[in-house]
C-alpha cells in the first residue's frame, strides 16, 4: 500500500464491494459502503437514509439501468440509463420539477433560490445571476482565488512540518472567503463561521422521514418542523440583512452579484426582487457556492495521498506549466492533468450525490411507463460507479478523462453539476477555483492522511467525510 494509506472502516470498504462483484483489486482501497444483500424494507430504508443515503443501494443499483423503488402508493424510480437521464434533465425537462422531498429538505434553509424555485421565477433569477458566472467574470476572479489561497498558506508556513490539520475545515474557510469576496465584495470573517456552523447543523439534523418518503403532504406533522429548520439559519439571516443594509447605504458602485440582485427589475412590471428573494439567493450562493469546491478539494487531496504516482505526475505538470510562479485563470486550460484529477474526484465522490425530479405528466423512461407524480432519482454516486458505463469504476484513474476516453462515454453518464437547463450555474466557477487552489497548494505542500484516521463517505444533503479529513502537512523540498 502507498505511504500513509489507511484501510477504510470495515463498514465502508471498497474491498467488500469488489468482492461482491467478483473484481480483483489493482490499486489502493478506497472507502465506499458495502451494498446491502437485498433491497431494504421501508423501515430499514428510513433508518439507513437518515444516517447515510449512499448506504441504501443494493448491488443491482450499480448494474441495472432502471430500478423500481416504489413503496405503497408512492411511485419512485432510480434511472442509470444515460439516455433516460438525458430525457429527464434535457429533452423533456419541462415535465420534471423538483420533488416534494427535495423541496422539503432544502426550502426551510435555502428558501426559494435557484436550487429550489421553478418556472418563471427560476428563469428570471437565472437571467439576473448569469453575468456573475460567465467566462469573463470567472476569469476575473482568478487573482482573488489564488490570493486567498496564498494567505491560507502563509498561515501554514508558520507551522512546523508534520502538523496535523483538519483539511475539510480549512477548505471550507478558504472557499467561503472566496465566495464572499467574489460574489458579494465582502470579507467572510463573520459569514464563514456562521455558514459552516449552520450548514453542519442543517445537514446532520434535518432528515427525510417516513412521511416524506411516502409523499405525504407538508401539513402532516413531522418530528422536526420546517420552523425548526428555519431557525438553524437565523443568525446567518441576521448577518445577511446587515450586509444588504450596508450595501444599500453604500454609494460606491460594486459590479458583483449582490449589486445585480438589488438592482434587478422585472422587464414587464418594473418590480425589483423582494427582500426575501434577495436573501434566498444570497444564502443559496453562499452555501452551494463553497460546498462543491471545498468537498472536491478535500476528497482530491485524500486521493492524492493514496496515489503517489498521480501526485508525482501532477508535480511534473505544475513544474512544466508554472515553474515556480503562482497560477492564474489563464493557466487552467493548460493544467490538463490537474483538471483530470478534479474530474475524477467528482466522479468518485460527487458532492451533489443525488438528484431528484417529479413527473408532472406520464412519460416513458428506459422502456418503462412513468406515471404522473412519480419521483425520479438520478444518483451520480451510482451513475459514476455503474458497471455498464465505467471500466474499473472503483479505481481512482484521472486518465479516464483524457479526451479520447471521454469522447466514447455517453454525455449523461457523468453529472457532477447536473445537466440540461438546470445545470449548476457555478460549474465553471467551481472548476476554475478547484484547479487554481489544487495547483497553488500542491506547489508548496504535500498532504498526507493522518495515520489511523478513518475515512468514511457519508451521504447527507452533500457527500462529506463522516469524521472530517485529518491530514499531515509536509513541505515540498
Amino acid at each position: 500500500m502507498p505511504y500513509n494509506a489507511q484501510p477504510a472502516s470495515p463498514e465502508f470498504d471498497t474491498r467488500d464491494i469488489m468482492s461482491t462483484f467478483g473484481i480483483a483489486s489493482t490499486g489502493p482501497i478506497l472507502p465506499a459502503p458495502q451494498p446491502p444483500e437485498r433491497q431494504l424494507n421501508l423501515l430499514a430504508l428510513v433508518r439507513t437514509a437518515r444516517d447515510n443515503t449512499i448506504a441504501v443501494f443494493h448491488r443491482d443499483a450499480y448494474e441495472q439501468a432502471f430500478l423500481d423503488r416504489s413503496m405503497l402508493w408512492a411511485h419512485a424510480y432510480i434511472i442509470n440509463d444515460p439516455e433516460a437521464v438525458k430525457r429527464v434533465l434535457l429533452d423533456n425537462a419541462e415535465n420534471y420539477i423538483k420533488t416534494r422531498l427535495a423541496r422539503r429538505l432544502l426550502e426551510p434553509g435555502l428558501g426559494q433560490g435557484l436550487l429550489t424555485s421553478e418556472d418563471e421565477t427560476w428563469r428570471r433569477h437565472r437571467r439576473i445571476m448569469a453575468p456573475s458566472f460567465d467566462p469573463r467574470s470567472v476569469a476575473s476572479y482568478g487573482p482573488l482565488m489564488t490570493r486567498h489561497t496564498e494567505e491560507m498558506l502563509a498561515g501554514w508556513d508558520a507551522l512546523p512540518d508534520g502538523t496535523d490539520l483538519m483539511l475539510d475545515q480549512a477548505m471550507t474557510a478558504l472557499t467561503l472567503a472566496i465566495i464572499a469576496k467574489t460574489m458579494f465584495s465582502s470579507d467572510a470573517e463573520n459569514m464563514g463561521e456562521l455558514v459552516a456552523t449552520s450548514v453542519e447543523r442543517y445537514q446532520t439534523e434535518i432528515h427525510p422521514t417516513l412521511f416524506d418518503l411516502l409523499g405525504l403532504p407538508g401539513w402532516v406533522p413531522r418530528v422536526r418542523s420546517m420552523r425548526y429548520a428555519e431557525r438553524i439559519f437565523s443568525d446567518f439571516d441576521r448577518e445577511i440583512e446587515r450586509m444588504i443594509a450596508l450595501r444599500r447605504a453604500d454609494s460606491v458602485a460594486r459590479p458583483d452579484l449582490l449589486a445585480r440582485l438589488l438592482s434587478a427589475h422585472d422587464e414587464e412590471t418594473g418590480a425589483g426582487l423582494s427582500a426575501k428573494e434577495v436573501r434566498d439567493e444570497v444564502i443559496t450562493i453562499f452555501v452551494a457556492g463553497h460546498e462543491t469546491t471545498s468537498l472536491a478539494l478535500t476528497w482530491a487531496f485524500y486521493l492524492l495521498s493514496q496515489h503517489p504516482e498521480v501526485e508525482a505526475r501532477l508535480h511534473a505538470e505544475l513544474g512544466e506549466v508554472l515553474g515556480s510562479r503562482t497560477p492564474h485563470a489563464g493557466d487552467v486550460p493548460r493544467l490538463r492533468y490537474a483538471r483530470m484529477i478534479i474530474d475524477e474526484t467528482l466522479r468518485l465522490f460527487p458532492p451533489a450525490h443525488i438528484l431528484s425530479r417529479e413527473a408532472i405528466a406520464a412519460d416513458e423512461l428506459a422502456g418503462h411507463r412513468i406515471p404522473a407524480g412519480a419521483a425520479i432519482y438520478i444518483v451520480p454516486w451510482l451513475l459514476h460507479r455503474h458497471r455498464q458505463l465505467w471500466e474499473r469504476p472503483e479505481q481512482f484513474d484521472p486518465e479516464r478523462f483524457l479526451p479520447d476516453s471521454a469522447a466514447d462515454r455517453p454525455r449523461f453518464a457523468y453529472l457532477p453539476f447536473g445537466g440540461g437547463p438546470r445545470i449548476c450555474i457555478g460549474a465553471a466557477f467551481a472548476i476554475t477555483e478547484a484547479v487554481l487552489i489544487l495547483a497553488t497548494i500542491t506547489q508548496r505542500y504535500r498532504l498526507r492522511l493522518k495515520p489511523g484516521h478513518p475515512v468514511v463517505p457519508r451521504g447527507l444533503i452533500t457527500l462529506r467525510p463522516r469524521h472530517g479529513m485529518a491530514m499531515v502537512l509536509e513541505r515540498r523540498r
